[in-house]
């Protein structure tokens, strides 16, 4: 570029070709008639040529406009792609972070969204393992944070916990089950009929076989197990089953009554949802960009 031509002149020849109008460009780019003509002129000048005719339409390019414009066009855009990336965070360019099935379709989808929309040269990628292999890839730096339930003691070490919210785990069924609409049912209610219940070895399984074991109940008779909630979902709608699940999972469906929650008390299954990190390792710029916004947004779903 020679350097007598500066970004502005190129910027005002972009906005005068994209309008067809000195006076529509100004008025773009927040300046006045006058002074863009002026640009112009000098961006003119320097190419040895008009970029521009008068028509009945308005300006349009002239020969040597529409060539300049193919190149400039282009550069300014990727000009401008650098300067909102250059914005961003720094550090890594993609965010990995483990969620949990309780809120994969509540806080975690809100937050990601709001992230992108700021920062959408980041890339964020969402996966989903086992509690172990969770941890294992957290500790293995394969992860930048989980967000879920608080794991069991046990699976602790070297993780750090932060609490963000509580959540229960709850009875739901359709509304037409005959268990729906009952002041009270028992554990032995839900036992006489076809049970959904997470599978052994999660968090949310080995919070169920506490509650049960205290009421009496070693295990329940008739079960499927199956942490893929959206068949829990699809399957009680078709179904005279219970499941036990987590609130989060079916709050839309609670809402529009598509499920009901099932009168048992379940105090004694509320867990904490929160973010887990790796004792000891800081995580990058974009990874704590992402886990504010998380934040924010468990605090607007746990208000009543």
């Amino acid at each position: 570029m020679d350097n007598r031509i500066r970004m502005r002149h190129l910027r005002c020849f972009v906005e005068v070709a994209r309008h067809g109008s000195i006076t529509r460009a100004a008025q773009a780019l927040n300046t006045v008639q006058p002074s863009l003509s002026r640009t112009l002129r000098e961006l003119e000048d320097e190419i040895g040529g008009a970029l521009f005719e008068r028509t009945g339409r308005g300006l349009v390019l002239t020969s040597a406009g529409e060539i300049l414009m193919r190149h400039v066009g282009v550069g300014l855009s990727q000009i401008s792609k650098g300067i909102r990336q250059a914005q961003e965070p720094r550090g890594a360019q993609i965010v990995t972070m483990g969620v949990l099935p309780n809120v994969a379709r509540t806080v975690a989808p809100r937050a990601i969204a709001r992230f992108k929309a700021n920062f959408p040269g980041t890339d964020v990628r969402v996966v989903f393992f086992p509690t172990s292999a969770l941890i294992d890839h957290l500790q293995e730096g394969g992860v930048d944070f989980l967000f879920g339930r608080l794991f069991s003691p046990e699976r602790l070490k070297g993780v750090s916990f932060e609490h963000l919210y509580s959540e229960p785990l709850v009875f739901v069924a359709h509304p037409d089950h005959p268990l729906a609409g009952r002041p009270e049912v028992t554990l032995g209610d839900i036992d006489a009929g076809l049970v959904l219940v997470p599978p052994p070895g999660t968090i949310i399984r080995s919070e169920l076989d506490k509650f049960t074991v205290a009421h009496g109940l070693a295990e329940f008779s008739n079960k499927i197990e199956s942490i893929l909630f959206e068949f829990v979902r699809a399957y009680l709608a078709r179904a005279d089953a219970t499941a036990c699940i987590p609130l989060g999972a079916v709050r839309p469906e609670l809402g529009d009554r598509r499920l009901v929650r099932l009168n048992i008390a379940t105090d004694e299954m509320v867990s904490s949802v929160g973010l887990s990190f790796a004792s000891g390792r800081e995580i990058n710029p974009a990874a704590a960009a992402l886990a504010s916004v998380i934040r924010e947004e468990a605090a607007i779903y746990a208000m009543p």
